[in-house]
């Protein structure tokens, strides 16, 4: 996706790693990692996944866009029971078909760039059957019960030392959000583009994942928080 190959080189300093997200999920897979077997999709390049296998979890790693996974490429140790690959969250069954894993998260409002909510219900159904018994499918995303219903039409500008990322929503008569974005170096404009984002909803996602897991959690952000509508995040955590 152009997006995402022309912000892959300000990626780690736009989003540095976060080692809440670490704690969260380490938490959600029984405190530690050592032997679990996870698939980090949309692993953007590849922080969360490097520090995962740093304590001794095998981890399968893939996102959509060559950029970043040839910077994740660049961060990997030696001697870490790590991959990293190209790969499409729609394709995961085919392509993990002999795997199978504790845990399979998807971080980084990754979920909403699919099409809509027969590709999304599919990739439940997907994950589910990639996971071990008793496994976790743990994944993040705006919250867009705010979004929506406040008509939210921006995110929080991101100003670093060397960039600055301009975010806004612009929300489609189909329901459906264009995400337009401006990145600039040094005030000099070296990206701007627009995605189509699909808002996914609290009650819809609940339902859906209900009738495939044994166990749905939502939080309000990596630190635990309860959910509510005006939560910036909605976490969730679904064991099958």
């Amino acid at each position: 996706m152009e997006f995402y190959s022309q912000i892959a080189d300000a990626y780690d300093e736009l989003f540095p790693y976060q080692e809440k997200q670490l704690v969260f999920v380490q938490n959600a897979l029984g405190g530690q990692f050592v032997q679990k077997t996870i698939l980090d999709m949309g692993c953007g390049t590849g922080a969360l996944a490097i520090a995962m296998a740093r304590r001794s979890a095998k981890v399968r790693a893939f996102d959509f866009d060559a950029g970043m996974i040839v910077k994740a490429e660049e961060k990997r140790p030696q001697a870490l029971d790590l991959k990293f690959c190209e790969g499409d969250i729609r394709t995961i069954s085919k392509d993990y078909a002999l795997l199978r894993f504790d845990g399979i998260i998807c971080l980084g409002n990754t979920l909403v760039h699919l099409n809509d909510h027969a590709d999304v219900l599919k990739l439940f159904r997907d994950a589910a059957g990639l996971l071990n018994p008793g496994g976790k499918f743990i994944f993040q995303i705006v919250n867009y019960d705010r979004v929506v219903k406040n008509k939210v039409n921006y995110l929080p500008e991101i100003i670093t030392a060397n960039y600055e990322f301009i975010r806004r929503y612009e929300h489609r008569p189909d329901g459906k959000i264009n995400f337009n974005t401006v990145l600039s170096k040094q005030d000099e404009v070296i990206s701007e583009n627009q995605v189509v984002l699909l808002p996914l909803l609290k009650s819809w996602i609940e339902h859906s994942l209900s009738e495939i897991f044994s166990e749905v959690i939502f939080f309000g952000g990596f630190d635990g928080s309860e959910w509510n509508e005006d939560a910036f995040h909605l976490v969730v955590e679904a064991r099958l």
